[in-house]
């Protein structure tokens, strides 16, 4: 009876015994989220290089070389406006050996053509209008306005005004309206095309300010 006891208490330390030692064997497996917690690699940038920029029809310049303060301005075209006609004519430098003399040639007849200079003058008597019917708004309102609530007198100011700029916004596609025919001037020669729009944009996008006209006759000075 004895040796029977003695037998199954050992049988039962054995398996207790091996039990244990399995689970010390055992590798623990990593919860799912300890892998979402290592951090990715970081990108490679240094392979990065820096684009040079390209102008199209849709990123043209806001204001570029012209101020909008003198007309005679509207004319210019210094390195950057060159580079600029260039791409939008889609123009390659090495397409041709003289494509600069070519470039320069198309500013002049583009200067030189009284049609198309007399529109951007239009052109730009509509934008000083706009600038000038703005600029009066705004003082008006200054004298009328209450900060703290909308007055009959400050609706009035608003209704006078957006008759105004109705009558300004026909009047800008009155002028707007002989643009394509008289760009058909331009349109055998890609840089006179491009530049021709590169002007329209520059009156377009021109900041309101101390607009001025160049004085066609000089004074020679005061009379004794």
């Amino acid at each position: 009876m004895h040796s029977k006891l003695l037998i199954a208490t050992l049988v039962l330390s054995v398996l207790a015994t091996t039990r244990v030692l399995n689970a010390q064997n055992q590798t623990p497996t990593p919860p799912p989220q300890d892998a979402a917690l290592k951090p990715s690699p970081a990108p490679n940038t240094s392979d990065a290089k820096p684009h040079k920029k390209v102008y199209t029809n849709d990123n043209l310049p806001k204001a570029g070389d012209f101020s909008g303060a003198d007309f005679s301005e509207i004319n210019n075209c210094d390195r950057n406006c060159f580079e600029q006609v260039r791409q939008l004519a889609h123009v390659m430098p090495g397409s041709s050996p003289n494509w600069k003399r070519d470039l320069l040639r198309a500013l002049d007849s583009v200067r030189t053509n009284p049609d198309w200079q007399k529109y951007l003058r239009d052109l730009y008597d509509v934008h000083l209008h706009f600038c000038a019917v703005g600029a009066e708004k705004r003082d008006e309102l200054a004298h009328v306005a209450d900060p703290n609530n909308v007055t009959p007198r400050e609706l009035a100011v608003e209704d006078k005004y957006d008759a105004k700029f109705k009558q300004a916004q026909a009047a800008l596609e009155t002028v707007s309206a002989r643009q394509h025919g008289l760009q058909q001037l331009f349109a055998a020669n890609s840089f006179s095309l491009q530049f021709s729009q590169l002007q329209v944009s520059r009156i377009q996008n021109a900041p309101c300010g101390m607009q001025r006209y160049p004085d066609p006759n000089p004074s020679q000075g005061e009379d004794p």
